[in-house]
């Protein structure tokens, strides 16, 4: 049984953001994940919009945590190599919602967010030349950004195994037993221990609770549908949001950091594993989107997700149990993407003033996927001279080549999905979703995995690609 000093149960933006704080801090850590890859739950699966922070009601954890997120962001993505769209974010609206803008100016401004402004109609249309004809006036944050949520999560695990922290995945936690010194956690195969936990599971995080013997809080989970466009229909340039109601954000269209438009999400009461897309949500998306853009071109539909948020009451729960080195994260709902990195600073400095030790060390840095697309002429060729492989495209929507896949397989946190590889370096994510490339990228997968090419998965066990 190996030991750790924290073990983090969850391995979605927030644990992420708790394992990469620590190993940078030199504390010897382990992130446990159900799934077979990180970034598997509602981190997959959400509008990837790191918020400016004036909608949490001040004074709140998500206000709190929202602000000091949003200030990580731009150096923690220069940090950890990926990319940042900083394009800021509107909220639109028509004259009758004047006082609703002012209102989150106000409540933004008390909250800290800087550079915020009230737009008016003419230049809130040359802004975005697509907004709908009603849209009168506009809530312009020039602080909030666009990321990939599910490439910074895998970068941030990556980032922890290179400072010496380990990842363990397909480790479903099924008991957790306290010791004089250490908690054990086990899995139905293998068992861990350390001196401090953080329950950072998401959907799962009562379970966990329960099985620390910590409480267990009221969550309800909510499901937001997308419909997602391909490159060619560049609709907005940032997120564009209407006037939230206490329903949530509402329906909004907002930019990829790839070039994709998304459109959504609802927000339908669901249950926890319940990531259908059907008819009900797809009409509900088409109906609002109009209320603040104009009519998309459905025929660029590409894709159809789902992903599944927990609230639990108004604000994060956050907390330590009963003076133990167990802590918990529960309902970490939207701003959470943008929170976690400050939820993470918070937790490591209280496991910290409750006797966590710290040790200096040189960081390790962690180093970009090559991206073919963006080398000059030059650079490519003496690429393609070193490496023939990436000068052999595989998939022809996305431009990505066979170097760049067999470069993510060979990567830090090494994936053994499909969807591992598509979210790292982006095959079967065009326009034709693995239509040609899906042959070429299982064969690659096989050879490099040393597995037959039936073992290749889309997500997981029971997913697989081909049958015998």
């Amino acid at each position: 049984m190996e030991n750790f000093e924290v073990a983090i149960i969850g391995a979605g933006i927030v644990g992420a953001s708790v394992f990469s704080e620590l190993t940078r801090k030199g504390v010897r850590a382990v992130l446990l994940e159900k799934e077979c890859d990180v970034a598997n739950g509602s981190t997959k699966a959400n509008s990837g919009i790191v918020h400016a922070g004036y909608d949490p009601v001040p004074d709140t954890l998500k206000a709190k945590f929202n602000i000091r997120g949003s200030q990580m962001y731009p150096s923690m993505c220069s940090r950890l190599k990926v990319n940042i769209l900083q394009c800021g974010t509107l909220v639109v609206a028509c004259e009758s919602g004047r006082a609703g803008l002012q209102e989150l100016l106000e409540r933004g401004l008390k909250n800290g967010v800087p550079g915020l402004r009230i737009i008016e109609r003419e230049e809130l249309h040359q802004m975005e030349e697509n907004l709908a004809d009603c849209i009168d006036i506009g809530l312009f944050a020039p602080t909030g950004a666009v990321i990939s949520p599910y490439l910074v999560c895998i970068a941030l695990c990556e980032e922890g195994i290179l400072n010496g922290g380990i990842v363990k995945t397909e480790f479903g936690v099924c008991k957790i037993e306290k010791n004089e010194e250490n908690y054990v956690i086990s899995s139905e195969k293998e068992s861990v221990s350390a001196k401090f936990v953080i329950n950072c599971a998401g959907v799962g995080a009562n379970k966990i609770n329960e099985l620390a013997g910590a409480p267990t809080f009221d969550m309800k989970h909510v499901k937001g549908e997308y419909l997602l466009l391909d490159k060619s229909h560049g609709f907005v340039s940032r997120p564009i949001f209407p006037l939230p109601t206490a329903a949530g954000k509402g329906i909004l269209a907002t930019p990829t950091l790839h070039g994709n438009v998304m459109l959504g999400p609802t927000a339908i009461p669901c249950e926890p594993e319940d990531t259908t897309v059907d008819e009900t949500g797809i009409s509900q998306i088409k109906e609002k989107i109009v209320l603040s853009v104009q009519e998309p071109n459905y025929k660029k539909v590409i894709k159809l997700f789902a992903g599944v948020r927990v609230v639990s009451g108004d604000d994060f729960i956050i907390d330590r149990f009963n003076k133990t080195n167990f802590y918990y994260t529960i309902g970490i709902c939207s701003p959470g993407l943008t929170a976690a990195p400050a939820i993470a600073e918070y937790l490591v400095q209280k496991m910290i003033e409750n006797g966590l030790k710290t040790r200096e060390h040189k960081l390790v840095v962690r180093q970009a996927y090559i991206n073919t697309e963006t080398l000059s002429k030059k650079k490519l060729k003496a690429l393609i001279k070193k490496d023939p492989a990436f000068g052999r495209i595989v998939c022809r929507c996305e431009k990505i080549t066979e170097g760049e896949i067999i470069q993510a397989l060979n990567s830090p946190l090494r994936p053994k999905t499909v969807d591992g590889i598509k979210r790292r370096v982006r095959p079967t994510m065009g326009r034709c979703q693995g239509g040609f490339c899906l042959p070429k990228l299982i064969k690659i997968m096989a050879e490099n995995l040393n597995i037959p090419e039936e073992e290749i998965t889309l997500h997981g066990l029971g997913s697989e690609v081909l049958k015998k």
